[in-house]
């Protein structure tokens, strides 16, 4: 036994284990407000407590374990703990394509299902997407609609050449899998010409959806699985933003896609920006994306006997399957740049 892999890897744990903990407290400071106060001045407990009208003891443990995390700042002279900016852009801000309070919901939500995934391990199966609940749902869209909220319209679109003139000038667009709606919204403010649908398996999000979108004539949404997307009149515009990856059955998906697609249509894919291979993903990006893989996109997948691809199948093997679907191109849109996020543009 190599006594120097043994203490390297202890530490290595320790820290695995701090990160688990650090999101739980992330998590709690999230719901209890405690993480927006904290960004916007700072103090000690007893004055931050007060501020958020919370209990100081629990505030100052949050705190003193955010400031071991390297979170949050802490000055011994002061007693006093503050955000740095820069943080409060990941977790205070929630309008910040650099936002990622979502993860406080999804990362718990996917945790609360353990039993059941392994029992799925076992025995196989998987654990269905309305049984991580509401909180699954809200992290999603406290996830993706930040960076959607600014890069849709002002960067991801014109990506496509000559897109933005059609959708200034009107035609028919589907977002598929459009969950709680941010992106069918996006585009229906934007291009007022332009009718909007969004398809979601999920009733709830389509609730919320429909909710947001009030009296926008130009978007309406149905609570329709990839399958069941109509194909005539077929859309000008057809997107899906990390979905793919989730179908029961991604060929198929693709096929109803093509088959719902017009002859000049275009269709921009978002999936996970990762190789299919795991010898290019051994690092902390490819850590998480496997993880939440097998804690909820995949699992979720095989619960109603899909093929489970997850979300670490990579370019090269969505590439394949768009192929396989009967697209006659696949294009990897280079010029968006996102280190989480790879754009493919499909055509029919």
């Amino acid at each position: 036994m190599d006594r120097q892999r043994i203490e390297g890897f202890l530490e290595r744990f320790i820290g695995l284990a701090a990160g688990a903990t650090t999101i739980g407290l992330l998590a709690v400071a999230d719901r209890t407000g405690l993480l927006a106060h904290v960004a916007i001045g700072g103090g000690t407990a007893a004055e931050i407590a007060v501020g958020a009208e919370l209990e100081e003891r629990y505030v100052l443990e949050i705190l003193s374990g955010l400031a071991a995390a390297g979170i949050i700042e802490y000055d011994p002279a002061s007693s006093a703990f503050v955000m740095p900016p820069e943080h409060a852009l990941f977790l205070a801000q929630d309008q910040s394509p650099y936002f990622m309070g979502g993860w406080l919901d999804m990362i718990p939500s996917a945790m609360t299902q353990l039993e059941g995934i392994a029992r799925a391990v076992t025995h196989g199966g998987g654990v269905g997407f309305e049984e991580f609940g509401p909180s699954m749902i809200r992290g999603i869209d406290r996830g993706n609609s930040p960076s959607q909220r600014v890069f849709l319209v002002n960067r991801w679109l014109p990506a496509v050449p000559g897109l933005v003139e059609r959708l200034n000038h009107g035609i028919r667009v589907a977002d598929i899998g459009c969950g709680t709606g941010t992106v069918a919204i996006l585009m229906a403010e934007s291009y007022p010409n332009s009718v909007v649908t969004g398809f979601d398996v999920s009733e709830d999000s389509i609730a919320v959806a429909g909710e947001r979108a009030g009296d926008l004539p130009n978007v309406e949404f149905h609570g329709y699985a990839v399958e069941e997307v109509p194909t005539t009149p077929p859309f000008d515009l057809i997107t899906t933003f990390d979905v793919i990856h989730d179908l029961p059955d991604p060929r198929a998906g693709l096929s109803r896609i093509r088959d719902a697609l017009a002859d000049d249509g275009v269709y921009l894919m978002m999936e996970p920006n990762v190789s299919s291979y795991l010898e290019d993903n051994l690092h902390d990006r490819g850590a998480l994306l496997y993880g939440v893989s097998a804690l909820h996109c995949m699992t979720q997948s095989l619960a109603v006997g899909g093929e489970g691809v997850g979300a670490a199948w990579g370019w090269q093997r969505a590439e394949r399957y768009a192929t396989e679907a009967g697209f006659s191109s696949f294009e990897r849109l280079e010029e968006i740049t996102n280190r989480f996020s790879a754009f493919y543009l499909l055509r029919r």
